[in-house]
């Protein structure tokens, strides 16, 4: 898998990095409901197939890219945050806390995480545009990143 550093210089795949700079350049911070409304499955398909020559098309609509920005980490082999334990999590109750266990993670999944809560924290500097606060966003981001069942 090719990847290319972030403006933060982590390490991630080139197809995320793509589909991230259409998503903005395309208006999507602005779209309503990003990453929350569901697009067509028939531009799915075609779209990921675009992807996996590394083209992201004209027109595409930004609910379909937002929706396989999530598809991409739902449908890893493991979750990035499969290395940290429910018991971890349920005893992650401070900023401090979380950095701690966020600094035990693969560098991979450190890399994959750093880029994805910024990405979310991005979406939520619009959020009067799009209406997708810090919550609303991490609840529909969430269950893509782990592949454990819900404690």
């Amino acid at each position: 898998m090719q990847c290319s550093f972030d403006s933060r210089g982590n390490s991630v795949p080139t197809i995320l990095l793509l589909m991230q700079q259409h998503l903005y350049s395309q208006g999507g911070l602005h779209a309503e409901g990003i990453f929350r409304i569901t697009a067509e499955n028939s531009q799915e398909l075609f779209v990921r197939d675009q992807l996996n020559r590394g083209v992201v098309p004209d027109g595409v609509d930004l609910h379909c890219l937002a929706g396989l920005i999530k598809a991409w980490f739902r449908e890893l082999p493991t979750g990035v945050l499969d290395s940290i334990t429910p018991d971890q999590v349920m005893h992650c109750n401070t900023e401090e806390q979380c950095s701690q266990l966020v600094n035990i993670l693969p560098p991979t999944e450190s890399a994959l995480l750093d880029w994805a809560i910024n990405l979310m924290a991005d979406v939520v500097q619009y959020e009067h545009y799009n209406k997708m606060n810090s919550r609303n966003i991490a609840m529909v981001f969430a269950p893509n990143m782990t592949q454990m069942a819900d404690p």
